[in-house]
């Protein structure tokens, strides 16, 4: 599976997010965004998040409650996982 250098940091940072123990922190857009060592835009990463969810790698949680907001978060499918793994992304 082909992925760009963004679309791996992406998938570690949401990695790093659940934990391998399971217990997750889920990641929002925001905190995906301020977690990523480039800038980007919210409609960018928007986009890069559907090419996530199309390749199988990601999904996304139901809504949830933060500061009083409701916000979508994200999570690594199993397929995500392997491929973190794969590429050795889970020590980055």
């Amino acid at each position: 599976m082909r992925l760009t250098t963004k679309q791996k940091q992406i998938l570690t940072v949401i990695y790093k997010g659940q934990g391998e123990s399971g217990n997750r922190v889920d990641v929002d857009l925001s905190n995906l965004i301020a977690s990523l060592p480039y800038e980007t835009t919210r409609d960018s990463m928007q986009f890069s998040i559907r090419a996530l969810i199309k390749k199988g790698l990601i999904s996304k949680n139901e809504l949830e409650l933060r500061e009083e907001r409701f916000h979508v978060t994200y999570k690594l499918s199993p397929l995500g996982i392997e491929v973190v793994k794969k590429f050795g992304l889970e020590n980055k």
